[in-house]
């Protein structure tokens, strides 16, 4: 079992994308807003409504709610907002470059994707040149078991792309493209970069689910009123390690107890236990001398 610490993207991370950030206009405070108008603040990368009329030298980023809204991160950095299902959106490709003077970038999930394929490409800006290269074919073939599978399967399409083993670079420069072809719609719901490490080695007896988040209730008369909504993945990993790093793990997750990371039970992902999110709880049974047995329960970010 593998996590990534990410890196947090910043305006010095994200180098440049072919996402413009032109949601709406900027904030200006001159300019008098009425009930419903949106604009962006560039130093938040965010959206606001306003919420009352004549609204004029209010900022947005200091308001306390009563004259702004805060709706949520522009297009361009919705990648980095830790919401999965509200993703960037584009036609054709998505594409970002990102770097960190001070992380060794070994590892790229992408989270929420609609596409054909993604593409990283790492570049080490200290001479070496191109030091990594990979694409994910995102047609999905888990359903075709057959000939008839094969010719009448609906076309279904995976909606995470995971790149490890990418060398550690101090400064490494990480391309990240989503390609879904000319004029087709492209979305990318989280970019995660960063550096990825061993926990321990994740075994049979780990369960996967969802927890689902849609209201489904019956009236007086018995009809059910459903309103569909967001759900998170569950994983409750079973994972063996040396004994001798229990406390290492444990401070680890610790460290980690309020931030969310990708854990990957395993790089299948038809096993479905790659996720970004929180632990919920942790536990480490040492069994042996040579090896302890933990359970990390995951749930996954919306």
């Amino acid at each position: 079992m593998d996590i990534i610490r990410p890196v947090t993207v910043t305006d010095s991370v994200l180098t440049s994308s072919n996402i413009t950030e032109d949601d709406y206009a900027e904030w200006a405070s001159g300019t008098t807003y009425v009930t419903g108008n949106k604009v962006i603040v560039l130093s938040t990368h965010r959206i606001y409504e306003s919420l009352i009329d004549a609204n004029t030298g209010n900022d947005p980023t200091t308001d306390d709610g009563t004259k702004w809204l805060d709706i949520g991160a522009t297009n361009r950095w919705k990648a980095f907002d830790q919401k999965i299902s509200d993703p960037v959106s584009s036609t054709g490709t998505i594409e970002y470059e990102l770097t960190s003077a001070d992380t060794n970038i070994t590892a790229v999930a992408l989270f929420g994707l609609q596409g054909s394929e993604a593409t990283v490409i790492g570049t080490d800006t200290g001479g070496e040149g191109e030091v990594y290269n990979e694409t994910i074919n995102l047609i999905d073939s888990s359903d075709v078991i057959d000939w008839y599978t094969y010719f009448f399967e609906p076309i279904t399409f995976k909606t995470e792309a995971l790149f490890t083993n990418i060398p550690p670079y101090l400064g490494l420069d990480v391309e990240i493209e989503v390609d879904a072809g000319a004029g087709e719609p492209v979305k990318v719901g989280q970019i995660v970069i960063g550096s990825s490490q061993n926990l321990g080695f994740t075994t049979y007896g780990t369960t996967v689910g969802i927890e689902d988040f849609s209201r489904k209730e019956t009236d007086a008369f018995g009809n059910f009123i459903i309103v569909e909504r967001a759900f998170s993945y569950l994983v409750d990993y079973d994972v063996r390690i040396p004994t001798q790093t229990a406390r290492r793990v444990q401070n680890l997750l610790a460290v980690f107890r309020a931030s969310p990371l990708v854990y990957i039970g395993n790089e299948d992902d038809s096993y479905g236990t790659i996720v970004y999110g929180f632990f919920r709880n942790f536990d480490i049974n040492l069994e042996t001398p040579s090896y302890s047995l933990a359970s990390i329960e995951v749930e996954g970010l919306t």
